[in-house]
């Protein structure tokens, strides 16, 4: 369980706090498993130490008249809603600890509670290194692209959204929407316990970061930080 800040939504510079809940279940003898990463369940289907590939259902959150922006809450709220795809992953593990490893992967992510009908898709590096006996670290970057469905849902501004917010109209179109970096630290307490903390810093990009909800609203920086403690449970 985790816990942390994040901006109020996606290209605002007014943050909230939030929490993040994490569960693993690896199958007895196997290399699949089923995980949930705070809004985000996955399932991998692939019994291999290299490959991963599976289905993931994952909450999108909205954007609702409870943000801290005095303009951005006249407009229209955004609901959530659940998002369905697939996630693959290349794994190379070194084979004397594998506590050491590099992460490849992609994940591609539809919308199905019929909010924006949008598609997106993110792929990512990811590297862990045990540096001492008790302590790891992760580096990893990515980026997030979103078809013209999905940015213009969430970056653009029309009659349908705008409700009384003093904004101009603003079309946003298909492309990559974010790219990021971050940081993170596991302390292993005991066999058991481990403590994480992490930060992720963004970079809204293209044509979400010229909408009025970022360049006038809000900031392209975006930077969301947590710490969290998680059990591991030995069999």
């Amino acid at each position: 369980m985790g816990a942390g800040s994040v901006p109020d939504y996606k290209g605002s510079d007014d943050r909230s706090g939030g929490v993040a809940p994490y569960a693993r279940y690896t199958f007895a003898g196997q290399q699949r498993y089923v995980q949930l990463f705070a809004n985000e369940l996955s399932l991998n289907l692939v019994d291999s130490q290299k490959y991963r590939f599976g289905p993931v259902i994952n909450y999108h959150f909205g954007r609702d008249s409870d943000v801290e922006d005095d303009v951005v809450r006249q407009m229209r709220d955004i609901d959530g809603t659940v998002e369905l795809g697939v996630f693959g992953d290349i794994a190379w593990v070194d084979a004397a600890n594998p506590r050491n490893r590099l992460i490849v992967g992609g994940m591609l992510l539809q919308d199905a509670g019929g909010e924006s009908d949008g598609l997106r898709a993110k792929l990512s590096a990811r590297y862990w290194r045990q540096v001492h006996r008790a302590v790891d670290v992760h580096v990893g970057a990515g980026f997030m692209y979103g078809n013209r469905k999905y940015n213009d849902h969430y970056f653009g501004i029309n009659a349908d959204n705008v409700g009384s917010a003093p904004l101009p109209a603003y079309k946003a179109d298909s492309g990559v929407h974010e790219a990021y970096i971050n940081l993170g630290t596991a302390l292993y307490l005991s066999k058991a316990w481990v403590l994480g903390a992490g930060l992720r810093y963004g970079r809204i990009t293209g044509d979400a970061a010229d909408s009025p909800l970022v360049d006038q609203r809000g900031s392209e920086n975006q930077v969301i930080g947590g710490i969290g403690v998680a059990y591991i449970g030995w069999r």
